[in-house]
């Protein structure tokens, strides 16, 4: 046919033409608006039955090509790409072997995008997907492949196999686009695109070479590219049961998405490996990842741990949000130049980079963290690191100590928890604090040198430390305890590791040296454990203050994680390890304070960089 079609339907398919037939018979039932066409692409992944010959009986039927790759394991992402590559149409419309289509689906999914000019993603409507085809013998009994259009009709009426995606849109309403996340419902099972954009993004990720995640991935780039999502019910399929693993597609699943997760290392990426696609609109709202307030639908399912304190998470005004303006009582010269349009820094959506910012994310700050015990991370940098983990920095915590004596040595408390149990209890609230400051829980290094007693083990400290910074030769920004203002013989021993270390290497990050354990928070914990400094202390140095306060919620939010530290954890317990009068200076405090080197230091990385 020389007419552009108005759709192109891309079916993947991997010797499964007993299902293919049902899906080309489908197709062949769709009824248009007067004036349209579509064509169909079959992209064969390898298969070894009579697929080919199967297609050729339909050629006079459909406007079909096909297109065969050798068998070289499971490359669905690559086929889908070869018809995204041949379609001729401004939409692309993809539908899975053995998923039978409404006989008014395609006019639905064009309709779609003709009622806008933004490109638009149409999530399509799945009856009969059964995660372990559980239903199968069921809805195979019940299934009229005769007219599937009544069957269509038939389930409806009785919601019998609805959409497994049901129970989310009568959660959130089926307005897709004004959620933050769309991207997770679009499913190639019964999806479509615009073609302009579906290449423009560069189309699925071919990297992707088992069952799941690749569909995901390209949504998550479509949204990020602009696109529109739009749930519609009457662009309908229905899923033709077929043997599967569940247990083998959730292994499958569960590495794919840690690898979506690593490719783009955002705070949402990083939710979608360890949670539910129901649970994370509610996660991004009631963690203040999302834009707006939580309302009825969104971010009501909140863990306590999520709960933000009202009274204490007062945003700061938006001019300094905007510009990343430091705090009044910085001086003049630390103040970092508001980035104009030309040269600001990328803006991430909701902490999602856009496609094309992949190249400049190379050159981001790649920033390690030191801090001498799980929660020093978080009191002297959550706000900082909550930032730089925004901002698309590469951001790494090395925990020195284990922190098992915090009872112990702090509250005379020696068991229920024991130091063993405590260990095992702060290495997991580290990790879910950096998940709240929008890191990866990967992103936690934990040492676990006996907590009080680090002046013991330094030789073996000193190695880890040399080997990490090894690692990571291209770190452009440390933040590390003051190797001789901390008072605190653990903090003040990370600290001059950490320099040392830095000297012998030849590496010149930016230092930024906080200070967590003074003479004032001595006195507030009741518990001194002092070593001397070892030199005379650092010269040309300045004390800068900077704003935190668009990301105060989650510096809260981590610092909450440390229940054991925070909150009355141990039945003997009369009084919280961090004590009330320290945590509430935590809790105001809109500032987070770095000793950096003068006369020409830099703001902390991001800040105008």
């Amino acid at each position: 046919m020389s007419e552009q079609p108005a759709c192109t339907v891309v079916v993947p398919t991997y010797n499964r033409s007993g299902l293919l037939r049902h899906t080309l018979d489908s197709l062949c039932r769709q009824r248009l608006d007067a004036g349209d066409t579509f064509e169909v692409v079959v992209s064969d992944d390898g298969s070894g039955d009579d697929t080919a010959d199967l297609v050729a009986g339909y050629r006079d039927r459909l406007d079909v090509r096909y297109f065969f790759q050798e068998d070289e394991g499971y490359r669905a992402a690559k086929a889908r790409n070869v018809g995204i590559r041949h379609a001729r149409s401004d939409v692309c419309v993809f539908v899975d072997s053995g998923v039978i289509l409404h006989s008014g689906a395609l006019a639905a999914h064009l309709a779609a995008h003709r009622e806008t000019d933004t490109p638009t993603a149409v999530v399509g409507y799945v009856l009969c997907f059964n995660e372990d085809n559980e239903d199968g013998r069921a809805i195979t009994e019940a299934l009229d492949l005769a007219d599937p259009d009544a069957s269509f009709a038939e389930f409806t009426a009785q919601r019998r196999w609805p959409d497994i995606r049901e129970d989310y849109y009568e959660r959130y309403g089926e307005d897709l686009d004004a959620l933050t996340a769309p991207w997770l419902m679009w499913w190639t099972c019964n999806s479509s695109a615009t073609t302009r954009l579906l290449r423009e993004v560069g189309g699925f990720d071919e990297a992707y070479r088992s069952w799941g995640a690749e569909d995901v991935d390209l949504s998550y780039r479509l949204r990020t590219a602009g696109a529109r999502f739009v749930l519609r019910r009457d662009a309908a399929a229905l899923h033709i049961p077929h043997p599967k693993s569940y247990e083998a597609n959730m292994r499958s699943a569960a590495h794919n998405y840690r690898y979506f997760a690593d490719k783009y290392d955002t705070p949402v990426a990083h939710l979608v490996p360890h949670h539910h696609f129901h649970e994370i609109e509610d996660i991004l709202r009631s963690r203040g990842l999302a834009d707006g307030p939580v309302t009825d639908r969104f971010g009501t399912v909140i863990r306590p741990i999520d709960r933000m304190d009202a009274e204490r998470a007062v945003a700061a005004p938006a001019t300094a949000a905007a510009t990343h303006t430091p705090a009044t009582q910085t001086p003049a010269t630390d103040t970092a130049a508001t980035p104009t349009t030309e040269d600001a820094p990328m803006t991430p959506l909701l902490g999602m980079w856009t496609w094309k910012d992949r190249e400049a994310r190379r050159e981001t700050p790649r920033v390690l963290v030191f801090s001498p015990h799980p929660d020093d991370e978080v009191i002297a940098c959550g706000g900082t690191i909550a930032r730089l983990a925004a901002e698309g920095a590469r951001v790494g915590v090395v925990f020195a100590t284990d922190g098992a004596m915090s009872h112990s040595a702090v509250l005379g408390i020696h068991t229920d928890p024991t130091p063993a149990e405590l260990r095992e209890i702060r290495r997991e609230e580290a990790r879910m604090a950096a998940k709240a400051m929008g890191l990866s829980e990967t992103a936690a290094r934990f040492l676990d040198y006996p907590d009080t007693r680090l002046a013991d083990h330094l030789p073996a400290f000193r190695r880890d430390v040399l080997r990490i910074l090894g690692e990571h030769r291209g770190v452009t920004d440390v933040y590390l305890p003051h190797e001789v203002r901390e008072l605190n013989a653990d903090h003040r021993l990370t600290g001059e590791t950490v320099v040392s270390c830095l000297a012998e290497l030849g590496l010149t990050p930016t230092l930024y040296r906080y200070v967590v354990w003074d003479e004032r928070t001595e006195e507030e914990f009741g518990f001194v454990n002092r070593n001397p400094a070892d030199g005379p202390g650092t010269g040309g140095e300045r004390l800068a203050s900077f704003d935190i306060g668009p990301w105060v919620p989650h510096k809260h939010a981590a610092f909450r994680e440390h229940r054991t530290q925070v909150e009355l954890y141990a039945p003997k317990q009369t009084r919280p390890v961090v004590p009330e009068p320290f945590q509430e200076r935590v809790f105001a405090a809109r500032t987070e304070e770095f000793w950096i080197a003068a006369p020409d230091a830099e703001a902390p990385a991001g800040e105008g960089k």
